[in-house]
């Protein structure tokens, strides 16, 4: 191999491995923020917030003035709810980010839930009946107050357990997937089966978020 050959692989070597430090120190920063933030706005209160704004729309600026957020925690914030399907982005000719939610709240309703610092299967059984039997992501959000990211783990908790399966559903070109939950057999014909297994995967998944620092 000639000097210029070896010299060309370097360089290709180094931007590749600077690449890839950059993608982990920018997931590692952005789940820092998102896990620092939800003391700031928690992710129902954005959705809240949002629906109740006079033309459904909000920005990281509008957000960042009214409450404990700086303005680029509140842009990763939004960000990361419209990389999950939740919210719908918009651009002015100043290509300043506009958000709304995708699927209207209309009346929120609060199920009754348990006290505990994340989903029950009590509680799932609760929250797929109301929601038709195939929740999605803003649904588990408004109804618990969990943030997106406890939320994802708990289903993937119960994904790897052969109770529920995920469903990527496109709205049209261009527009982010959201997911979409629904119980698998023989959970999804008989749910009250679900409730069978309750004191062994709470129990899993105290441990599991505990070591995972999602609760203390």
């Amino acid at each position: 191999m000639t000097t210029p050959q070896l010299t060309v692989l370097l360089l290709s070597v180094a931007v590749l491995i600077a690449l890839v430090a950059f993608v982990v120190w920018f997931v590692r920063s952005r789940n820092r923020t998102l896990s620092v933030t939800q003391h700031g706005i928690s992710d129902r209160e954005l959705l809240l917030r949002i629906s109740r704004e006079p033309d459904g729309f909000v920005t990281a600026d509008s957000i960042s003035r009214t409450t404990e957020l700086t303005k680029n925690e509140a842009r990763i914030r939004l960000q990361s709810l419209s990389m999950a399907g939740i919210l719908d982005q918009a651009h002015n000719p100043r290509l300043q980010g506009h958000y709304s939610l995708r699927h209207h709240l209309g009346e929120p309703v609060m199920p009754d839930l348990s006290p505990e610092p994340f989903l029950t299967v009590e509680d799932l059984v609760t929250i797929f009946e109301l929601h038709g039997m195939r929740p999605r992501d803003q649904d588990l959000i408004v109804s618990t107050g969990l943030p997106l990211s406890l939320i994802r783990r708990e289903m993937k908790y119960f994904m790897g357990e052969g109770v529920v399966d995920m469903l990527y559903y496109s709205e049209g070109y261009g527009k982010q997937s959201q997911r979409i939950y629904v119980l698998k057999e023989p959970y999804r014909s008989q749910p009250d089966t679900f409730l069978h297994r309750a004191h062994r995967d709470d129990l899993q998944l105290r441990t599991i978020l505990r070591n995972d620092n999602f609760i203390v």
